[in-house]
């Protein structure tokens, strides 16, 4: 049983206009790098990365403000608002974090291996991926998904006002649920966290000691250097993921092998933050494309042409 009202004001103003932020940048990501002339396996992956982040902050939001706005009616629907939202939020995170991952470890194959590297990881490879780490997430959220009933619970707190709680009735037998949280939060901090930062920071290393060693024996021809940006941008857009999820890996890391000693990290301030930052890397992204892409520019800059003549032509 939780309070429903757990977030300040000031976030509740926030998070909305980060929403919107994300919701602009990455649609014209997705529009721009699934346009015919920029598809590819890679362009395909890092349009469903922006889906996922859009879908993770879009789900947070109303979280938030449902939850917000119905503990102070004391309403009841905002415990089943609060239940959906959150469990599509972590949905949609966990798959942006695996997917991102698996992102890194294809680009550091191709770099490690240029001719059998991009048969291995094809397209069928990236399928079997996606439904793996889709079937993964969905079997770890199962437990706290399989509810029989929500109930709101209004208790009074020391000053006085009223204040909603949510109650939720498992399924599974409560000396069973009473332990799978601490199990799935060794699960969770190993899989979405540590294991991902390991692989995509080896990756990003792996990467630009390849690049650099092939451009000085092979010299630079343009193919090659197309291939190098393209790796460069990757392993930026890795860089940016990686200091992103940096706050809340550390947390969790010090929950887990320090969990009695203070850490302002644990506190709702200290939440807050890591979620900002979060949402800050989300934003970055576009900045990666714009500087390191010459397909994803063209394709920005038809879109911005096309949208600023059609009103003439009209």
């Amino acid at each position: 049983m939780f309070p429903l009202v757990r977030e300040n004001l000031g976030i509740i103003v926030i998070k909305p206009l980060l929403l919107i932020a994300v919701l602009s940048t990455n649609i014209i990501v997705v529009i721009a790098w699934l346009s015919p002339k920029n598809r590819s396996s890679v362009s395909i992956i890092l349009s469903l990365i922006a889906l996922y982040d859009t879908a993770t902050i879009f789900f947070s939001t109303m979280y938030s403000i449902s939850s917000y706005i119905a503990g102070n009616v004391l309403s009841v629907s905002g415990c089943y608002i609060e239940f959906v939202a959150g469990a599509l939020a972590f949905i949609f995170h966990s798959s942006s974090i695996l997917t991102t991952t698996y992102l890194a470890s294809q680009r550091c194959v191709i770099c490690l291996f240029p001719f059998s590297g991009p048969r291995i990881c094809g397209q069928k490879t990236t399928v079997i991926f996606s439904v793996v780490s889709f079937v993964f997430i969905i079997c770890m959220r199962m437990p706290f998904l399989l509810v029989r009933g929500i109930e709101g619970v209004i208790k009074i707190s020391d000053d006085n006002s009223s204040v909603l709680y949510c109650k939720r009735h498992y399924i599974i037998h409560n000396d069973i649920m009473d332990k799978i949280p601490n199990i799935i939060w060794f699960i969770r901090l190993f899989t979405l966290h540590l294991m991902p930062a390991l692989f995509v920071t080896f990756s990003m290393i792996a990467c630009m000691v390849t690049v650099n060693r092939r451009k000085m024996v092979s010299g630079r021809s343009s193919d090659q250097r197309s291939k190098k940006r393209t790796t460069v941008m990757l392993v930026l857009v890795s860089l940016i993921f990686v200091l992103g999820e940096f706050p809340t890996t550390f947390r969790l890391l010090l929950d887990t092998l320090f969990p009695t000693i203070a850490n302002w990290l644990k506190t709702d301030d200290g939440i807050q933050f890591s979620n900002i930052i979060l949402v800050i890397s989300f934003l970055l992204n576009i900045l990666v494309y714009v500087g390191m892409s010459k397909q994803f520019r063209d394709s920005l800059k038809k879109l911005v042409c096309r949208s600023s003549t059609e009103p003439l032509t009209s």
